[in-house]
């Protein structure tokens, strides 16, 4: 399942995309703007500076900056950064079937919507986003 504070650092990513290449923008700024607590961001942008997709500068001038392309920082990154492996159920991260069965149906059919919504996100770029978000206004 992918988690809320996964959401919110597409979101965070896509607010600085947004923005003309290099600004800064701060922490409280985009907490207010995403209506995302502050202390959430910057715990979120700690993760996203540690993946080299952001950088920030203290002091009164400061503020944080994209620092990766964002046609390249894809939703299935962002989301594994946060979550870690994206799955639709755990029984696919397991080479043993539950239970005591020695065959799952199921199986088969988690795979596939598992690829399916891999491809889903490994395509939808933060690029993307940012350029939907500003074509709303």
């Amino acid at each position: 399942m992918i988690t809320k504070k996964a959401e919110y650092a597409v979101i965070i990513l896509a607010e600085l995309a947004s923005h003309p290449e290099g600004a800064l923008v701060t922490s409280k700024e985009i907490a207010e703007k995403r209506k995302i607590s502050v202390n959430l961001v910057v715990q979120l942008l700690s993760l996203l500076k540690e993946a080299g997709w952001t950088s920030g500068t203290r002091g009164p001038a400061g503020g944080i900056k994209l620092t990766a392309d964002p046609s390249k920082i894809t939703l299935k990154d962002v989301i594994e950064k946060v979550d870690g492996p994206i799955g639709i159920t755990r029984c696919l991260f397991s080479d043993r079937p539950c239970g005591d069965r020695s065959h799952c149906s199921l199986r088969g059919i988690w795979s596939k919507a598992q690829q399916s919504m891999l491809d889903v996100l490994e395509e939808a770029t933060i690029k993307e986003l940012a350029d939907a978000a500003l074509s709303d206004f």
